[in-house]
């Protein structure tokens, strides 16, 4: 058996713009409940729910990671949130791939990357994945890609 398996996971650095964001909208939404629950006692309810509701959302979305599974010819792309809880975000058969760019920083597409290192990986219709793909992976790609740009 020459299977291959490799499985890496990258943390995903969000701007911290988006964190204020996210605070100052719980904190707005806090204060206005507040307000409301003070004008009809039964508005404490539906405070109290939106609230849970925020914490729960902001808890699982600040901290999300993403993981790439790459076993034989089949690359899966999964993203993980808080630890906790997994989506499967893209699957791809590496045979599918036209090519490669490995400093795509300026490209556009699905952004599945950490943030800062970008690899474009362009699909045959017409998709564009941005990863942050280490050199393991790079080279378990290579057996299947030869079209690997710079």
């Amino acid at each position: 058996m020459n299977d291959a398996y490799y499985e890496l996971a990258v943390k995903r650095n969000r701007p911290e713009l988006k964190y204020v964001l996210y605070v100052v909208t719980d904190l707005l939404a806090c204060i206005l409940f507040l307000i409301a629950g003070f004008t009809k006692p039964l508005y404490w309810i539906g405070s109290a729910i939106t609230l849970l509701f925020f914490y729960v959302y902001l808890r699982l979305r600040l901290y999300e990671e993403y993981e790439y599974i790459l076993v034989n010819d089949e690359l899966t792309i999964d993203a993980i949130f808080h630890k906790e809880a997994r989506k499967a975000l893209a699957r791809c058969n590496v045979k599918d791939i036209q090519s490669i760019k490995l400093n795509a920083n300026d490209e556009k597409g699905m952004d599945y990357s950490d943030g800062s290192h970008k690899v474009a990986l362009y699909l045959n219709k017409g998709d564009v994945f941005l990863l942050s793909l280490d050199e393991k992976m790079l080279t378990m790609l290579k057996r299947y890609i030869r079209n690997i740009e710079q």
